[in-house]
Order: structure tokens, then C-alpha cells, then sequence
């Protein structure tokens, strides 16, 4: 019998795909670290663009942010060719948002559209880690094989 969860079936279901699964997000730390992060975002980096002013990739941001948690919160190979593999699966399956910063309240803006957009990019990336969990894994021992 699956541990218990505080999410409903058809919302398993519908996150993973299965109707069996346990919710691994209920784990402590993994909440403490969104709580974290929603309560101090990290900086949105700026990208210089033709057109005066920067660009700044929300989605590449997040990405690179929550892709390396979910993957070791699910159990996943975390390799090299993994990562990328999912990193690439990511780039291709969640649609970029792309602010353009000219000023202060430019970047407020996208600080903004970061935490509005913070949930659903986590989802997503979860729908795209758990399916990974049968595959074979080439870190053993924290050591990159892949």
C-alpha cells in the first residue's frame, strides 16, 4: 500500500500520469525549499538585447533552478547525459517567456511574471522527471558515468 498523501487521487493521476503513486513533494525539505524560494527569489539575470536594453529568459531561469531539485527529489539519474537529456526535454515541452527590461519597473515586471510562473513550470517539470524514474541509472555514488 502507497504512503499516504494529502493530494487527491485524480490529482496524482493527473500529475503523474498513474493512479498508484505516492506524492513525493509532501517531503519537508522539498516544501521548505519553494516556501524559501517564494519568500527570497533569486534575481532575474538580465541578457543584453539588440534593441537596447536586456532580455530575460523566465522559463530558462526556472528551469535552471528547479530541474536539479525534482530530479533528485524523484530518484532520478542525475549524469550528465541525463540532465541534458531532461534539460533538452524541458526546453522543448515548456514554452518560453521572454521579458524585455528597460527599466526598474521593467524588471519588477519580471520578478513578477518569475513567481506567477514558478508553480506552473515546477509542474510541468515534474510530468516530464517522472517518467524518467524507469530508466537506468549511471550515477552510482555520486559519480558522473554518463
Amino acid at each position: 500500500m502507497p504512503p499516504k498523501t494529502h493530494k487527491t487521487p485524480q490529482l496524482m493521476k493527473l500529475l503523474t500520469g498513474g493512479s498508484q503513486v505516492t506524492n513525493p513533494i509532501l517531503d519537508e525539505n522539498f516544501k521548505e525549499e519553494i516556501i524559501r524560494s517564494r519568500n527570497n527569489p533569486t534575481p532575474v539575470k538580465p541578457v543584453p538585447s539588440e534593441e537596447g536594453g536586456t532580455e530575460i529568459n523566465i522559463t530558462s531561469e526556472l528551469i535552471s533552478q528547479w530541474l536539479p531539485l525534482v530530479m533528485k527529489r524523484f530518484n532520478v539519474c542525475s549524469c550528465s547525459r541525463c540532465s541534458a537529456e531532461a534539460t533538452v526535454e524541458a526546453f522543448d515541452k515548456i514554452r518560453p517567456i521572454i521579458v524585455k527590461v528597460k527599466s526598474d519597473a521593467d524588471l519588477k515586471r519580471a520578478q513578477k511574471i518569475k513567481l506567477d510562473k514558478e508553480q506552473s513550470v515546477l509542474m510541468q517539470l515534474i510530468r516530464i522527471i517522472i517518467p524518467r524514474k524507469k530508466l537506468p541509472r549511471h550515477d552510482t555514488g555520486g559519480t558522473d558515468n554518463g
